[in-house]
């Protein structure tokens, strides 16, 4: 059985003192299919290791200078390296040399003299079980995310209905009827983002469905969701949009891309400054550009701004406070959407006569259906 051509062939580390041992393993898994490196100390194994991170390491016990077991213990020191399966290969085979080769952090043991069926079988068992962790960590990560997602996205609705709850019990001679269109909207979007997320994890490829999406309703309904927002810090808003359809899933686009581009745009404006979303088309894609003259960001915010694992909220100009997870989730959606996302920045203590953001968002134009 030989490893699939399609796929990269697996990179074996092969660590031994022995050229006899090195030239018979070698030749046993390269004509199996496999990519091999072999090496003669464990030095050099390490080396080797740092350079280009193995798959597996087949790494003999006994070397001189440094033994298999030293060499593994460090290889679990590295935090790139410690993940790597090591499979020990030795002519001991007694109880004794198996626990200290499993507590120095190897996985398997093969004795000496080898024995192609094994030395393959164990091979392809533990590259096996390492590709199914890799897969288990990724679908981890994909969860944490759409948690992030929901519960982000969701907050904006409740913030939402909260505000303007607020507004009439502060003010209840006033016209109920004037809030009704938002806390609609609100409600709207949050049952629908929600619905969104169930048929994502459904959808055996996890995929979103994508459609044509008119882009000046979409717009419209967004900025209903911001206009207590924007209200409160007097912003205005200049609005220059052509009639054209992108593709996009609706609700995605609403919540996660321009609910998330007004939240950061209100958040980091002073009171009375203006907000302006312009779009171009150019070609078969569709330019939207959000632009706000704000405080703008620093570089080292503007250099992790996409990257989850990095995130972090910065205060707004009036003390408002967030997750840090708006941005990587709404680059995340328009990539899953083909599109992509530029975005530029000039700090106010910098640039105090032009500064604040720009955010813009390419999407393919789409016929409607």
């Amino acid at each position: 059985m030989k490893t699939d051509s399609s796929l990269p062939a697996p990179n074996l580390l092969i660590v031994d003192d022995s050229l006899a041992n090195l030239e018979l393993l070698v030749g046993m898994l390269q004509d199996r299919g496999f990519r091999v490196r072999p090496v003669a100390s464990g030095e050099r194994a390490l080396e080797a290791a740092q350079s280009e991170p193995p798959d597996l390491v087949l790494l003999d016990i006994n070397m001189p200078d440094m033994d298999g077991y030293e060499v593994c213990r460090r290889l679990k020191a590295d935090a790139t390296l410690q993940a790597v399966p090591v499979i020990f290969i030795s002519a001991m085979d007694g109880v004794i040399d198996k626990v200290k080769a499993f507590s120095a952090g190897g996985v398997d043991h093969i004795a000496k003299p080898f024995h192609l069926a094994e030395v393959e079988s164990r091979v392809r068992t533990h590259l096996t079980l390492r590709a199914q962790q890799l897969e288990i960590t990724r679908k981890n990560t994909e969860l944490k995310e759409m948690l992030h997602l929901v519960c982000h996205d969701l907050a904006s609705h409740f913030q939402v209905l909260n505000m303007s709850l607020d507004a009439i019990e502060q003010a209840p001679a006033a016209d109920f009827a004037m809030f009704l269109p938002l806390m609609k909207a609100a409600l709207r979007n949050g049952m629908e983002l929600t619905e969104m997320i169930r048929k994502m994890r459904c959808a055996e490829d996890k995929q979103i469905t994508l459609r044509a999406v008119p882009l000046k309703a979409t717009l419209a309904e967004s900025l209903l969701l911001m206009q207590v927002r924007l209200a409160a810090k007097n912003l205005s808003l200049t609005l220059e949009v052509p009639s054209v359809n992108v593709l996009a899933e609706p609700c995605a686009l609403v919540n996660s891309v321009f609910n998330n581009l007004l939240t950061n745009a209100i958040k980091f404006s002073h009171s009375g400054s203006p907000i302006t979303i312009q779009a171009t088309v150019e070609d078969d894609w569709v330019c939207v550009c959000f632009r706000d003259h704000g405080v703008g960001m620093p570089g080292d915010v503007l250099a992790h701004l996409f990257d989850l694992s990095k995130s972090r909220s910065r205060v707004g100009t009036a003390g408002e406070t967030g997750t840090g997870f708006g941005m990587p989730l709404m680059r995340r959606l328009v990539t899953q959407f083909g599109g992509r996302v530029e975005v530029t920045s000039r700090e106010e203590t910098a640039s105090p006569d032009d500064h604040g953001t720009e955010f813009r968002i390419w999407l393919r134009s789409a016929a409607v259906e």
